[in-house]
């Protein structure tokens, strides 16, 4: 275990840690707390020499000092201490108070971060894998045993049947009582329970229906065992799943106090992509860091955008180096509690999802939320990463991103709010598999004959979409039906073409020694 515990644990009720009653925004009795680089102060165990801090030990209950988020070679997260306090009213005045010691580089409260999980009626099974065009996806790629997808959520049933041949194995780890492959967590097979301290990531035993669902139906999305004549299919095929359970036994699995431990857990354990179907309207220096050091460690982050209906990121999905995930419904329309806004990369189905539950191992239903686009689009990385292990996740977030359907017109007043559009995992995949040799050494158009969007790469020409005409076979001009726009400096993306007759068009670069290019529509 990485927690030290310092002083006197005191005898209040277990519920106390976790139990939000004064902000709904922040954690109660918890702050985070940075050293200064050059500080000389011991807090494990602490030396006692700063009568100052000895006094607002005293005044505020501080009865606890952890050192959580150290081995995953960030030089801040190394000297960032997590406190437990007993005065949970006078936390502002206790960040104050350590802000003014000459030793302390930055305290702050700790963020609380909430699931969205939005139950629903239900609609047609799995409506979404069609949406996403997942059968053409995995005709490139099945997923692989070696991608592990992170859900770090409020628990996941990895018992399950439809979950259980797609959880994952430590395989430095052995169940023995001891921390087999040195990585800080005792006997973390499967996982790890970071807010109970175990290595149980499964429901609280007693648990048959509620929101203690959330984590494995998320799993589920992102990566059900398919293919195997059970239950359903998910996203990811064949990568696996790492359950990270960061609520309580004991709390009603709405919330996460233990999300940061959650991610240092993921890093930790060397995760390839991370879901995160949660969030909260404040963020922290302590998650900013813990976010870097995923980052630097080369892993893929996705979070969900929000369910408030607003033009608004949640923190995580606002950090830069995290994909923000929106949701739309089985009309590619904005799903109505979905946030938006300029920072979303894309959306992806999130209403009326069909797929596992934590009840018990045979369990199913849907939900709806931002929570269920994230881990959606969570297993489309993990393909990704599967068909190309070298892909950084800054390359893996452009794929998707260029893969998207154009949805703008499909919602009105939501217009540049929507990112790329909704996800669309085979177009990705179509994109990606270009022989980039052949794609250059001329001209053209892919796929051809195409149905409703298509690519045009070009050679050693620039050239603005406004350059584009599109004719159809009598010579008139259809490129205001079409939405046309840049991917990058050679390659351009029509989209919307379904809305054109079938047969033959011409591609023409106005200002341009470049012939027309030929495309068929079928």
């Amino acid at each position: 275990m990485k927690n030290i515990i310092l002083i006197l644990i005191l005898l209040f009720g277990t519920n106390f840690c976790f139990s939000q009653t004064h902000h709904e925004d922040y954690l109660d009795g918890v702050v985070y707390l940075k050293v200064k680089n050059d500080a000389t102060i011991t807090l494990i165990p602490y030396d006692e020499s700063d009568l100052i801090f000895n006094q607002l030990i005293d005044d505020f209950g501080i009865y606890s000092i952890l050192h959580p988020f150290t081995g995953i070679g960030s030089d801040t997260l190394d000297l960032t201490y997590k406190f437990h306090f007993t005065d949970t009213m006078g936390v502002d005045n206790l960040v104050s108070g350590l802000n003014n010691l000459p030793w302390v580089d930055y305290c702050e409260k700790a963020p609380l971060y909430k699931i969205f999980y939005f139950p629903n009626d239900v609609h047609p099974n799995q409506w979404y894998l069609t949406k996403i065009n997942a059968f053409t996806g995995w005709d490139h790629s099945i997923g692989s045993e070696s991608v592990t997808i992170a859900i770090i959520d409020n628990a996941v049933r990895t018992t399950h049947q439809d979950l259980i041949n797609n959880i994952w194995i430590n395989s430095g780890e052995q169940e023995n009582g001891f921390d087999s492959d040195l990585n800080g967590y005792t006997d973390d097979i499967n996982g790890y329970d970071v807010a109970d301290g175990d290595n149980n990531p499964n429901p609280p035993p007693s648990f048959t229906s509620g929101a203690f669902s959330h984590g494995t139906h998320c799993a589920g999305i992102a990566s059900a065992t398919t293919d195997n004549n059970i239950g359903v299919a998910g996203v990811g095929f064949n990568c696996k799943i790492m359950s990270v359970k960061c609520s309580p036994d004991n709390s009603d699995g709405l919330t996460l106090p233990y999300a940061y431990e959650g991610l240092q857990y993921a890093i930790a354990a060397n995760a390839d992509v991370i879901s995160m179907s949660w969030g909260g309207r404040v963020s922290s220096f302590t998650g900013e860091a813990l976010l870097n050091a995923a980052f630097l460690n080369g892993i893929v982050m996705l979070a969900a955008a929000g369910n408030d209906n607003e033009e608004n990121l949640l923190s995580p999905a606002s950090h830069p180096n995290v994909m923000a995930v929106g949701a739309t419904n089985q009309q590619d329309q904005r799903a109505s509690f979905s946030n938006y806004g300029t920072d979303i990369d894309f959306m992806a189905p999130g209403v009326s999802i069909y797929n596992t539950l934590g009840g018990n191992n045979s369990d199913y239903g849907y939900n709806s939320g931002t929570s269920m686009a994230c881990p959606l689009a969570a297993g489309i990385a993990g393909l990704l990463l599967s068909e190309f292990p070298s892909m950084s996740p800054t390359t893996i977030r452009q794929a998707i991103r260029d893969g998207c359907d154009y949805i703008d017109n499909l919602n009105s007043g939501y217009e540049e709010k929507l990112g790329a559009g909704r996800v669309n995992i085979g177009n990705t995949f179509q994109l990606l598999s270009l022989d980039e040799s052949k794609a250059f050494s001329s001209s053209s158009v892919y796929p051809n004959p195409a149905q409703n969007i298509a690519y045009i790469k070009m050679k050693d020409l620039t050239f603005n979409a406004n350059d584009l005409v599109i004719y159809n076979i009598m010579g008139k001009s259809v490129s205001e039906q079409i939405k046309i726009y840049k991917i990058n400096e050679y390659t351009f993306k029509l989209d919307g073409l379904s809305i054109l007759k079938k047969g033959v068009y011409y591609l023409n670069f106005q200002n341009s020694t470049q012939k027309p290019l030929r495309l068929m529509i079928q």
